[in-house]
């Protein structure tokens, strides 16, 4: 029996510079992302009316928008690298 010998996979210093990058910035926008999401679980809607319903609202929202944009960025992250016919897989959310 034969066994067949994968062939050697050949990066470029360029692409590898490009991979850590995208590891780093990757990664911390994931830990922002979380983040923000544990402090809008911990921050419940109140009720309309309720002292403090308004400031509330707003943190609430801002915090949103703090993830759909960090959800953006990376997501062009991930684009960026498909540009360049690289394909990443199970990448943590």
């Amino acid at each position: 029996m034969t066994s067949t010998a994968k062939p050697a996979t050949i990066i470029n210093y360029d692409i590898l510079e490009d991979l850590a990058l995208f590891l780093e910035q990757y990664d911390q926008l994931t830990h922002e992302i979380q983040q923000a999401q544990v402090q809008l679980d911990s921050s419940p809607a109140l009720d309309p009316g309720s002292p403090g319903y308004e400031k509330r609202e707003e943190w609430r929202t801002w915090l949103h928008i703090q993830i759909q944009s960090k959800q953006k960025a990376r997501e062009k992250l991930v684009t960026a690298l498909r540009d360049q016919h690289i394909q990443i897989e199970n990448l943590p959310e």
